[in-house]
């Protein structure tokens, strides 16, 4: 009996030293998320607690891709750093197909606007939203990026859907940021999933379905 109680007292206290490490390292964090995502059967790779949480990670991620997909609100990540290999002076050096989803700005009269719709969403708790900010946003962004367009590096599309969240796909992994309706995509948590997983082939089917049905951005967008 002696015995038996100093190997559940071991286990437990493995446990909790885990668990400890888990709270206070993201490197032990990641490697336990990923054991028990093994464990389960679910292809969660880690999950982050916001995106700037998982810039790194992206980061390195999208230096070892040989392609990238992604589906995004704004896109105002898109002209920070995480994103310069793909964008940025180096791109041209590298290139490598990259497919961008954004929200359409002006849908077709007739149809719903997921824009607004979104819109109306974050003016709840955001005072500076309302009467079209964010399709101006949205307008910067694709006058930002209609040069690497024309280069080359960007091929872009305006879908309309749901805002339910940014997925970022490569060939190895896939990240999904769900939107929350009450926060920023900022103060959401990023989830990672690794390849060959139910939930990395579901938003790659779901990405190739939104780009067949999207359509190429007009040429007036709005100049920053």
């Amino acid at each position: 009996m002696t015995f038996f109680w100093n190997i559940v007292s071991s286990v437990v206290a493995s446990v909790i030293v885990i668990l400890a490490a888990g709270l206070l390292s993201r490197t032990a964090r990641t490697m336990l998320i990923g054991a028990l995502g093994r464990l389960v059967d679910i292809d969660v790779e880690t999950v982050f607690r916001n995106p700037r949480e998982a810039a790194p990670d992206v980061q390195r991620e999208l230096e070892r891709a040989s392609r990238v997909d992604l589906l995004t609100g704004r896109g105002s990540e898109l002209e920070r750093e995480t994103f310069a290999g793909l964008l940025g002076a180096r791109a041209a050096t590298r290139r490598r197909p990259f497919r961008l989803l954004l929200p359409d700005p002006r849908p077709a009269s007739g149809t719903t606007d997921w824009t607004a719709d979104r819109e109306a969403e974050v003016a709840r708790f955001d005072p500076a939203f309302g009467g079209g900010v964010l399709a101006g946003q949205i307008d910067s962004t694709i006058a930002f990026l209609a040069k690497t367009v024309e280069q080359g590096l960007v091929s872009m599309r305006l879908f309309n859907y749901p805002h339910v969240g940014r997925i970022l796909i490569t060939d190895r992994v896939a990240y999904f940021t769900p939107y929350r309706a009450d926060a920023h995509s900022r103060d959401c948590r990023v989830i990672k999933y690794r390849r060959s997983g139910e939930m990395y082939d579901h938003l790659s089917r779901l990405f190739d379905q939104l780009w067949r049905t999207a359509t190429p951005p007009a040429t007036s967008a709005k100049p920053r």
